[in-house]
C-alpha cells in the first residue's frame, strides 16, 4: 500500500529528510517548501529552500547540503572585480536556474510551476511545492527597531544576532499554492521536518489557509532538529530560546503549538520522553542523524513503520 505523506521543509534538514522518502517506493511525498528566505540578489529571484530541496533530491547538492556539487564561481569573481559585493555567493551553474527562474517570472509564471519544471528536469520524483506564490518574506529584529531582511542576518551577518522577533511580511495576504491545502487534507501524515521551526517551519504555518489545513490535518509527526538539547548546525536552539521558547524538546513541542501527534528526537534527548509523553504527544526515540543518504532512508523508513 502507498502512503500519501506530505513534508514541510526547509533548509538542509528538511531536505535531507525529504532524500530519505524520496528513496522509498513505498511512498508517495508532497513536499511543501519554506519561501520565507527567497529574496533578490543580483538582480535575480533567489529561492534557496526550494533549490536545496531540488538539488538534494538530484543528488547535486553541494558537501554543506546546499548549493550544487563542484559548482565554479567564475560569475563571482568578475562581480567581484567589478566592485559588486559578493558575500551572498552563488556558483555559476545554481545561478543559471535562477536566471531560469527570474526571466520566467518576469514572463507572468507561477513559482510553483517553475519549481515544477525544474523538478523534472533534475529528475525528481518527488513534488516540490513552494508554500506560497505569493510574496512572503521572514524579516528579524535583533534590538529596537532593528529589522533586518533574513538573508542579511542569516548569511551576511552569519545569524550571530540574538533574534529578538521575527514577522513574515505578506503573510497576511499570502495563500497557499496550488494543491498544498489538498495534499494536507488528503495525507495520511504531515511531517514536520527537523528544520528550524521558527525560521523555516513558522513562515509556511503563516500562510493561513496552510495553517488552517494543519490544524485539521489528519496525524502530524516533526522531528526534532535538536541532538543534546541543542543544533548540530545553524542557530535553532538559540533562536527558540531567545524568543521564550522552553529548553531542548518542550521547546520544539511549544513551538507547533497543539499540532503533534508524534514527536521524534535523538536518543542523546531520551530523558525528555516522560514530560513530552505527558504533553499528550507520541515520542519515538532512536538516532536521527540523516546526513548520509542511506541513513535518510532508513530513519523514513522508520517514520513509515509508525503510520
Amino acid at each position: 500500500m502507498t502512503a500519501n505523506l506530505v513534508l514541510l521543509s526547509g533548509g538542509v534538514g528538511g531536505a535531507r529528510l525529504a532524500r530519505g522518502f524520496e528513496h522509498l517506493e513505498e511512498v508517495r511525498s508532497t513536499v511543501v517548501v519554506n519561501v520565507g528566505d527567497d529574496e533578490t540578489i543580483y538582480g535575480l529571484h533567489v529561492s534557496p529552500d526550494v533549490d536545496t530541496v531540488l538539488y538534494t533530491l538530484a543528488g547535486v547538492e553541494g558537501p554543506q547540503g546546499w548549493g550544487r556539487a563542484g559548482d565554479t564561481m567564475v560569475l563571482m569573481d568578475h562581480l567581484s572585480k567589478l566592485g559588486v559585493d559578493t558575500r551572498f555567493r552563488i556558483g555559476d551553474a545554481d545561478a543559471a536556474v535562477n536566471v531560469y527562474r527570474t526571466m520566467r517570472i518576469r514572463a507572468g509564471d507561477q513559482l510553483d510551476e517553475i519549481t515544477a519544471a525544474l523538478a523534472r528536469t533534475l529528475g525528481v520524483r518527488s513534488r516540490i511545492l513552494p508554500a506560497t506564490n505569493s510574496r512572503l518574506r521572514t524579516e528579524v529584529r535583533t534590538g529596537p527597531g532593528c529589522w533586518l531582511p533574513f538573508q542579511e542576518y542569516f548569511v551576511l551577518r552569519g545569524h550571530r544576532d540574538e533574534v529578538a522577533e521575527l514577522r513574515y511580511a505578506g503573510a497576511e495576504s499570502a495563500t497557499a499554492s496550488p494543491g498544498v491545502v489538498e495534499a494536507i487534507r488528503s495525507a495520511d501524515a504531515v511531517i514536520i521536518a527537523p528544520s528550524n521551526p521558527p525560521l523555516s517551519i513558522w513562515p509556511i504555518l503563516a500562510v493561513a489557509d496552510i495553517g488552517a489545513a494543519m490544524r485539521d490535518a489528519r496525524r502530524v509527526m516533526a522531528v526534532s532538529p535538536l541532538f543534546g538539547g541543542r543544533a548540530l548546525k545553524g542557530p535553532a536552539d538559540r533562536v527558540m530560546s531567545s524568543l521564550g521558547l522552553p529548553p531542548g524538546n518542550s521547546g520544539v513541542l511549544a513551538a507547533y503549538d497543539g499540532l503533534l501527534h508524534d514527536l521524534f528526537i535523538d536518543s542523546l534527548d531520551a530523558g525528555d520522553a516522560p514530560s513530552l509523553e505527558q504533553a499528550g504527544v507520541s515520542v519515538h526515540v532512536g538516532s536521527t542523524l540523516i546526513a548520509e543518504e542511506d541513513r535518510a532512508v532508513t530513519f523514513a523508513g522508520r517514520m513509515l513503520e509508525v503510520l
